[in-house]
């Protein structure tokens, strides 16, 4: 699986998100042939392959046509837009065109979050407000364009730092109004978006775009989990000075086991038990995501007898040494035992590569173990199960053709 990571250092926009994967290898022509499928026109995409701060990137922008000028100029960004739109416009837009129901779905759940903050600070109903920022066709081309982005790029998960805003004022089309913007502070409220604020930085950093797709499609907030290996950094750049590097990071990540694993035979390694008697499996459920997202090598569920003969489970978790402390407190923190306990255990694994094998239903990505000279080769189930999916097929015939075309290619 393909991972995300987005270090908003400087703040973050739609087209920074977009300059982001498109710094990342997003295809331009790929990305116009997806979009085109909104089937709505009056507008123009240039892609520039730029620098800043001496520091390589891609600037994304849409410059609507002539027919869409002189509706309204937003004097605090510099960009003109379509006056007019209001949510149910937008959804019926994104729902009547051809694309995936998925980037359907994140697209219109990313402008009724922006719309419910708008609505509340201008005092009205959701579908009297004819916003200028979310309504107009560059912002549906950013937020839309976003996910068909991540859907190219084959990434499945997204993970966000900080989120960094400048301060002050600035001036938009409703007036002069602090920084963070009310919309931007309005999806702040009960919102785990970890955010601080730059004094240096007189203007707008954040964007209410921007903040309403992180919020809505971050899995996790934190640093870079260290079991991912790095495979790619780029940069998106905004088109607002601020005086110093305005620029999104994005860095795409593998979620394979980390290189030093990937490269050693032994190691040592802590597992962690504790004992869970009163607790749903829903909840567990929840407790062993908090822990994979954290980074743990493995963590799995054992049915057991508690006191009392009382049916429990044991939980176990396998991790390096040096995140005990972390592993304990998601442990006490989301389940309900009142202990844990550990121990330090040796181990032996086989080196491990990936591959991807080219089949007539699709790419298939393959794990093979490698141990003096022994050898195995498995099929990973998550990308079966995506072809599987796709071509309404058995996932047991997709994993058998990724192994039939990977011993076949050795015997070319």
């Amino acid at each position: 699986m393909k991972s995300l990571y987005l270090d908003p250092f400087s703040g973050v926009s739609g087209n920074m998100l977009l300059g982001t994967l498109f710094d990342l290898g997003l295809n331009f022509a790929d990305f116009k042939q997806e979009l085109a499928k909104l089937e709505i026109t009056g507008y123009e995409l240039t892609l520039t392959e730029t620098t800043s701060s001496a520091i390589k990137g891609h600037l994304f922008e849409v410059t609507l046509s002539d027919e869409f000028k002189g509706h309204h100029a937003d004097e605090g960004v510099g960009k003109i837009h379509h006056h007019g739109r209001n949510l149910s416009t937008i959804e019926n837009i994104i729902n009547n065109s051809s694309l995936s129901e998925n980037i359907k779905k994140s697209a219109c759940t990313v402008f009724e979050e922006i719309a419910k903050a708008e609505a509340h600070v201008h005092g009205k109903k959701i579908d009297e407000i004819h916003f200028h920022e979310v309504g107009a066709i560059d912002s549906i081309v950013d937020v839309v364009g976003f996910f068909i982005g991540l859907k190219l790029l084959k990434i499945e998960k997204v993970i966000c730092g900080t989120l960094v805003d400048g301060s002050g004022t600035i001036k938009v089309a409703h007036g002069v109004m602090p920084v963070p913007v009310p919309a931007v502070m309005q999806m702040r409220m009960n919102s785990e978006v970890p955010f601080r604020q730059r004094e240096d930085v007189l203007t707008e950093l954040v964007t209410p775009t921007g903040f309403g797709i992180i919020k809505c499609i971050t899995d996790v907030f934190g640093g870079i989990p260290e079991n991912l290996v790095v495979e790619q950094v780029g940069y998106g750049f905004g088109t607002r000075e601020t005086g110093s590097l305005n620029a999104l990071r994005g860095i795409l990540l593998e979620s394979e086991q980390s290189k030093k694993r990937v490269n050693t035979k032994s190691d040592s390694v802590i597992e962690v038990h504790a004992n869970i008697d009163d607790q749903s499996g829903e909840q567990l459920s929840f407790t062993m995501k908090k822990l994979f997202d954290f980074g743990v090598y493995d963590t799995f569920f054992t049915p057991i007898f508690s006191k009392k003969n009382r049916p429990a489970y044991q939980l176990t978790v396998l991790a390096k040494e040096s995140a005990l402390e972390d592993i304990i407190l998601i442990i006490i923190k989301n389940s309900s035992t009142f202990g844990v306990r550990w121990n330090v255990m040796q181990r032996k694994i086989m080196q491990r590569k990936f591959e991807i094998i080219n089949t007539k239903h699709g790419q298939v990505k393959i794990k093979i173990g490698i141990f003096g000279n022994l050898k195995k080769v498995s099929v990973e189930y998550a990308s079966a199960e995506k072809i599987a999916e796709e071509k309404n097929l058995p996932i047991g015939t997709v994993m058998e053709e990724a192994k039939r075309e990977y011993y076949k290619n050795l015997e070319v």
